[in-house]
């Protein structure tokens, strides 16, 4: 399909030919329809409409420069204990479950991002699993886009009770311009645990704006979440872990290492709502040349989460001058029962003293203060169960660290 700048400045008639040309169930051209009505009456998003946005002007994004017509291509890699379906909504069973999932944890409503991507979505992968399961692999999806356009990534993960799976994704994209508007929606079943690893390997000219969330819905289910930022020109991204099951759990994790002007900039939500739930969340970024992250980050602790376990760091190195950190760590606490509600924040250069005590034991300070950066990014990763695919991760980030 090929869109004329007026159509893509008016969504509806972009989504609708869009949807004809796909064929959409009746369930999706009716998501379809909603998520482009609110495209077109939703203004971007900016500071004085929501705190997560006070740093980046969304108004700078010209639609027309982003053909909807898509050159992506999708590789899975599965054990036979997971049903993964890269789908392009035909009828049947897995569209019909499909329909029941689909933009119910991250909603087309969210802002204007978000009813683009239901707007002009294509497929999603689905990965299921089903109850007691472990698959012995992790399960892998690589995604890459080739060329200028609009790119709308959906992947749903949904699985049984005390199931086991390990999702690791990958976004990649060549020199071109390109606006990517991935979601992820994770609903974890009873006495499950879901870890899920994303690795952004954007191109130079990418501008990403990211929301995934899981649905904690289930009693004692539990989430682990890695965003691995390699490259991109802007990497914006929304995490939200919402924990109403009781004992459910999250751990986020995120890491980014930044080097020319390169912008990372992410928002999380802990969000207790059930009793006897924890979350634990830790952002780092390094950064070298003129790049900058942000980081907004919200534990919210309602007033039904008794006995809640809450924990929230984000810690920023400056291996610049002319790099920048703005860290912004929030508690909202609307009940005096619970175990622990702390934050905390740092952004600075690598410690002299550090650095001075290395040298004085004869390490050269160009090979001391490249020990101290890999200590301080390790810590992430070393979050992820031992084994291959953290030694793989660790490998991914020495290649861009090496390469800086």
């Amino acid at each position: 399909m090929t869109s004329t700048t007026e159509e893509l400045v008016r969504v509806a008639p972009a989504a609708r030919a869009l949807g004809e040309q796909l064929g959409d169930p009746a369930w999706l051209a009716r998501l379809r329809a909603e998520a482009a009505a609110l495209a077109d009456a939703l203004d971007w998003p900016d500071s004085y409409q929501s705190r997560p946005w006070k740093y980046y002007d969304a108004r700078s994004i010209d639609l027309a420069r982003y053909p909807v017509e898509q050159d992506e291509s999708i590789a899975v890699e599965a054990d036979d204990a997971v049903t993964v379906t890269t789908h392009g909504f035909a009828e049947g069973a897995t569209a019909e479950r499909l329909s029941q999932r689909l933009g119910t944890a991250v909603s087309p409503g969210t802002d204007r991002f978000t009813a683009l991507h239901y707007a002009f979505l294509r497929e999603a992968v689905i990965v299921d699993v089903p109850a007691n399961a472990e698959p012995a692999t992790p399960v892998r999806i690589r995604r890459s886009v080739s060329g200028a356009q609009l790119t709308t990534p959906h992947t749903v993960i949904v699985t049984g009770p005390n199931s086991r799976v390990t999702v690791v994704e990958e976004y990649a994209s060549d020199d071109a311009e390109t606006l990517a508007i991935p979601v992820a929606e994770i609903f974890p079943g009873p006495g499950s645990e879901v870890r899920y690893y994303v690795v952004h390997r954007w191109g130079p000219a990418t501008r990403s704006f990211g929301y995934q969330r899981m649905l904690g819905a289930e009693r004692d289910a539990a989430f682990q979440n890695l965003q691995l930022v390699l490259s991109g020109r802007v990497v914006k991204g929304q995490m939200e872990s919402s924990l109403l099951g009781r004992g459910t759990a999250s751990e986020l994790l995120g890491l980014a290492y930044g080097r020319g002007e390169e912008y990372v900039d992410f928002y999380t939500l802990q969000d207790h709502i059930g009793p006897d739930t924890r979350s634990d969340l830790l952002y780092k970024a390094a950064l070298r040349d003129s790049a900058r992250s942000v980081y907004y980050g919200l534990t919210r602790v309602g007033v039904e989460a008794k006995n809640a376990d809450a924990n929230q760091e984000n810690r920023n190195l400056l291996l610049s001058k002319t790099a920048r950190a703005d860290s912004d760590p929030v508690l909202e606490i609307l009940t005096s029962n619970v175990i622990r509600a702390s934050h905390g924040a740092t952004a600075g250069p690598v410690d002299e003293e550090q650095l001075f005590y290395l040298q004085t034991r004869g390490i050269p300070r160009p090979v001391a203060e490249g020990m101290l950066v890999w200590a301080f990014l390790e810590e992430v990763i070393g979050r992820v169960p031992e084994g291959g695919l953290r030694e793989e991760l660790l490998g991914m980030l020495e290649a861009k660290v090496r390469g800086s």
